[in-house]
């Protein structure tokens, strides 16, 4: 399974897009959404601290309004894959 799941990526980050995303089931997205922001924080959180605790202090300071931000990104950018929405969202309010 897992070496299926490794050859199936690439073809999944080709097609996958926002506009498929935002059809998906609320609290489905809001676990994506989590996992990716959790995963992107404890990873930048190895070589800087305070990106960190700024990405932690955004989305779960108001999860909620940061959800919503990040959905209307989305919808701006629909051609584009969810988790880059994410990293950009991020960059741009953590200045990273």
């Amino acid at each position: 399974m897992a070496a299926y799941m490794l050859v199936m990526q690439p073809a999944q980050a080709e097609t996958f897009k926002s506009a498929g995303f935002l059809k998906w089931k609320r609290e489905t997205q809001a676990f994506y959404i989590s996992t990716a922001i959790g995963m992107a924080s404890l990873v930048i959180g190895q070589s800087n601290k305070s990106n960190a605790a700024c990405i932690d202090d955004w989305y779960y300071g108001d999860e909620a309004a940061a959800e919503e931000y990040i959905f209307s990104i989305m919808r701006e950018y629909p051609e584009h894959h969810p988790r880059g929405i994410i990293y950009a969202v991020l960059k741009k309010k953590c200045t990273l």
